[in-house]
């Protein structure tokens, strides 16, 4: 079960402390995108989806260590929803 917390992601065993950011693309679909705060695969070893990614090179990693980005027909989509407009307001 995964848990979605005000500042990590969890799975029950293991923690990736994340953010998110709520319908941020140009294509105006709703999404929840859920930013890794730390180096490492943590956020893809508690949420395993095809929706991870990494595309960083050397030069953008201080500012983008992965993302994952949830869209309405996934299945945790809601939960995330919920808390990213709860960490917003």
């Amino acid at each position: 079960m995964i848990k979605f917390n005000k500042h990590f992601v969890a799975n029950g065993t293991q923690r990736a402390r994340c953010w998110y950011t709520v319908d941020n693309r140009i294509d105006g679909r709703k999404c929840v995108s859920i930013y890794a705060k730390d180096y490492g695969h943590q956020l893809a070893q508690v949420i395993t989806t095809a929706e991870y990614k990494n595309d960083t090179d050397i030069l953008t990693d201080y500012f983008d260590k992965g993302k994952i980005v949830l869209f309405e027909d996934h299945p945790l989509y809601s939960l995330a929803r919920t808390r990213a407009l709860a960490n917003a307001g």
